[in-house]
C-alpha cells in the first residue's frame, strides 16, 4: 500500500521539518506552557506540532519518506506510529482509532491533541534526556527457519509427483544444520511432516525474540516454462505473477492472522506495522539471491520481489520467503528431487544470511 499521490509532495518538507527528530530530541524543560503556546486550532480541534512535542522530554521521532510514516519512541519502550490524514494509529503495536487524524500544514506535521493527552504525555517527562535505542538489534543470533506447508497441506505438486512440503522441509533442515555450524541459534517452526497454521509460524518467531525469519517454499505455475529461484519480502505485490503466488500461499487460512474487516483500515495498518522492517527485509532478500547465485545453480535468478504473504505478516523482525524453484518445470523438479541440489540451495541461503549479518552488524 502507498498513500494517495496527493500527499506525496509533503514528503520532502516533512523530512526537513522533522530532521532533528532523527536522534534523541534535546532536553528543553519548557513545560506545558511552551507546548500550549505552539498549539494550533483547526476548526474545533486542537493540534500540536510534532517538533514541539519532541521538546517536552526524551524521545525520538523518525520519518519514513517512502511510506510517509512518522514514528515516536519514548523512554520505557513505548512506540507510536502514524501517517498524515489517517485516523488509525499504532500504539505499542496495537491499532487504535483517532477522533481526528494527524494533518500536514505548511510542511509541518500536526498531531491531534488527543494523542498527547491519551498516550504521549503519559510517556514523556521533562527530565534528563534518555537515549532511545534503535528498534533493530546490533547482533544477529537467533533465526527462525520455517518449512512451508506440511501435514495435510502439501503445497504445490510437481508434474512427476514431487510435493512441495517435502522439498521445503528437507531444505529447511539442511539450512538449520549449516546455520548452527555458523554459531546461530536456529528455531524450526516444524522439523517433521506436521501442519502448522500460518499465523502460528510468525508467533513462534515473535515468542523467541528472533532476529530473522526465513520461510522456505517451492513454486509452481500452470505453464511449464517458468523456472528459477526468487526471494520475497513483505509489501504489496507488484505484478500479476506475484499476486497469483500470494493468493496460492495464503489460500489455506486467509483470516487467521486477524486482518481488519475494513479493506481501507487493513491497508493503513499494514503499512504502519511493517514499514519498520521493510528495508532490512529487502536487504536480506538481496543477499540471499546473491548467495544462491554464487552457488552456480543451474537455475535462473529471478531476483527480489514483494508480496503480502500471510506467513510473514505477523513477524516483528526482518522476514523473507524463499521460493527455491518451480515444481512445474520438468528439469527443475528433477533437480529438486536430488539431495545434492537441495544442499546447494541451503548453502546459498546460508551464505546470504551470513553476508547480511556481516553488513548489518558493521553499522553498529
Amino acid at each position: 500500500m502507498r498513500l494517495a499521490p496527493k500527499f506525496r509532495p509533503y514528503g520532502f518538507l516533512v523530512a526537513v521539518v522533522l530532521l532533528h527528530g532523527c536522534a534523541t530530541a534535546p532536553h528543553r524543560p519548557m513545560g506545558a506552557s511552551f507546548l500550549m503556546a505552539n498549539r494550533v486550532t483547526i476548526g474545533s480541534v486542537g493540534y500540536l506540532p510534532a517538533p514541539a512535542i519532541l521538546q517536552q522530554g526524551s524521545a525520538q521521532g523518525t520519518w519514513d519518506p517512502e511510506a510517509l510514516i512518522w514514528t515516536l519512541r519514548a523512554a520505557g519502550s513505548h512506540e507510536l506510529r502514524l501517517s498524515p490524514q489517517m485516523s488509525v494509529v499504532l500504539v505499542d503495536g496495537l491499532p487504535q482509532s483517532l477522533p481526528n487524524p494527524p494533518l500536514m500544514k505548511e510542511g509541518q506535521l500536526l498531531l491531534p491533541e488527543f494523542l498527547w493527552t491519551q498516550w504521549i504525555g503519559r510517556w514523556m517527562t521533562p527530565t534528563a534526556p534518555v537515549t532511545v535505542p534503535p528498534s533493530g538489534v546490533s547482533h544477529l543470533r537467533t533465526i527462525v527457519v520455517d518449512a512451508g506447508h506440511g501435514g495435510h497441506d502439501v503445497g504445490a505438486i510437481g508434474r512427476a509427483g514431487l510435493r512441495e512440503k517435502s522439498v521445503n522441509l528437507d531444505v529447511a533442515l539442511r539450512l538449520r544444520d549449516l546455520l548452527e555450524k555458523e554459531g546461530f541459534r536456529v528455531i524450526m517452526t516444524r522439523d517433521t511432516d506436521t501442519f502448522i497454521p500460518l499465523g502460528r509460524r510468525s508467533q513462534i518467531a515473535n515468542q523467541a525474540s528472533a532476529d530473522l525469519f526465513v520461510s522456505i517454499h517451492a513454486n509452481a505455475t500452470r505453464g511449464r516454462s517458468p523456472s528459477g529461484y526468487e526471494v520475497y519480502y513483505l509489501s504489496e505485490a507488484t505484478n500479476d505473477t506475484a499476486r497469483a503466488l500470494e493468493a496460492a500461499e495464503n489460500g489455506a487460512l486467509p483470516s487467521e492472522v486477524g486482518e481488519p474487516d475494513s479493506e481501507q483500515t487493513e491497508a493503513i495498518v499494514w503499512d504502519l506495522l511493517y514499514t519498520e522492517n521493510r528495508t532490512e527485509s529487502t536487504e536480506l532478500a538481496a543477499h540471499i539471491c546473491r548467495g544462491l547465485k554464487g552457488c552456480r545453480l543451474p537455475s535462473q535468478n529471478r531476483g527480489v520481489k514483494s508480496a503480502r504473504f500471510a506467513v510473514l505478516k505477523g513477524s516483528r523482525m526482518p522476514a523473507i520467503l524463499v521460493e527455491v524453484g518451480f515444481l512445474s518445470h520438468p528439469v527443475e523438479e528433477s533437480n529438486l528431487r536430488t539431495a545434492s541440489y537441495r544442499q546447494r540451495l541451503a548453502e546459498g541461503i546460508r551464505n546470504g544470511i551470513v553476508a547480511f549479518k556481516r553488513d548489518y552488524e558493521q553499522r553498529f
